[in-house]
Order: C-alpha cells, then sequence, then structure tokens
C-alpha cells in the first residue's frame, strides 16, 4: 500500500515551504536579531584589569545606568616627538539606555576627562561573553593660545570581559 498526497496538497506543501524560506531570508532584516534575544538580569556588572583598567554599570529593567571606565589612551604633543600613556576615566555617559534584545548597545557622547575634552563611546555586549569596549578621541583644544603653547592630541581604545555581581565597586582612579 502506497500512500500518496494529492497533487493540491503536495502544491500548497511546497508554497508554505517556500514561503516560510522567503520570509527568513527576507532583506533588512538582521539574522542575530531575529532570532536572539539576550537574557540581561538586573544587577551590577563590573571588571577590573592589571594597569589600571575597570569597568562598571548597573543594569535595571534592560536600561544602563552609572556607567563609569578607565582605560590607556596614547597622547601626542605637538612639540614632542615621542608618544605618551595616559589614562582616560568615564563617568558621564548617557543614563538609562535600553539594551535592545540582540543585546548590544552602543552610546557615543562627549566628555572632559583629566583636562581633555572628546567623543568617547562605548559598547556593551551581553551573551556567551560578556565585554565591554571603549574608545576616546581627544582632538587638540580649540583655542587661542600663545606662540609657545603646546598642544596634545590623544586617542585610545579598550576592552575588558565583564561579569555580574553586586560585590564590585569601581576602584579609585589611577592618576
Amino acid at each position: 500500500m502506497s500512500l500518496r498526497l494529492p497533487a493540491l496538497t503536495r502544491a500548497a506543501i511546497l508554497l508554505a515551504l517556500l514561503l516560510a524560506t522567503a520570509l527568513y531570508f527576507m532583506p533588512g532584516q538582521d539574522a542575530d536579531a531575529r532570532r536572539t534575544v539576550a537574557v540581561i538580569p538586573n544587577g551590577t556588572y563590573g571588571a577590573t584589569a592589571p594597569g589600571g583598567y575597570y569597568v562598571y554599570f548597573t543594569v535595571r529593567n534592560r536600561k544602563v545606568r552609572n556607567l563609569a571606565f578607565q582605560f590607556q589612551i596614547t597622547c601626542q604633543a605637538s612639540d614632542e616627538p615621542n608618544s605618551e600613556q595616559r589614562f582616560f576615566s568615564s563617568t558621564e555617559a548617557p543614563e538609562g539606555r535600553t539594551i535592545p534584545n540582540n543585546g548590544k548597545l552602543f552610546m557615543r557622547w562627549m566628555e572632559r576627562s583629566e583636562g581633555r575634552y572628546g567623543q568617547v563611546s562605548a559598547e556593551l555586549k551581553f551573551g556567551a561573553r560578556d565585554v565591554a569596549n571603549f574608545s576616546a578621541i581627544i582632538p587638540e583644544e580649540d583655542f587661542a593660545g600663545g606662540p609657545d603653547d603646546t598642544f596634545e592630541s590623544c586617542d585610545g581604545v579598550g576592552s575588558l570581559r565583564f561579569h555580574r555581581g553586586s560585590e564590585l565597586v569601581p576602584p579609585p582612579v589611577v592618576p
């Protein structure tokens, strides 16, 4: 005895499969955003690393608050041939930004730290490996100075793997 579906039923099944495939691969939608919803528990997150790097923040209802971090940047003075390493500490990140469903929050803002004013960005990625990425670009200050004034521009990036834990507190700022 053989089981055969009527031609109309086979055509309906084939059409349904084609439609499902077309909807799945529809342009304009990120595949990861369709499938991934990161679970982010409320709490305090952070990490410290040798050399003065740290990150610290709180999550409440998928909103990030009190983001603070520190990492090294490279500064080049206009009258020096060599660059120098300095620290950049940030505490003025935008408050209450919601973490998207894919678990990747990107923020950008302007901030003054240790007398330097520039563009700061932070990316918090939640998932199998929770990672915080930072960057700062500090151009030479745009003010009227004397002929003997030196100007300094700085930039740098940093990255830390963070974890959830209420016992974490931000360490003191390294000078």
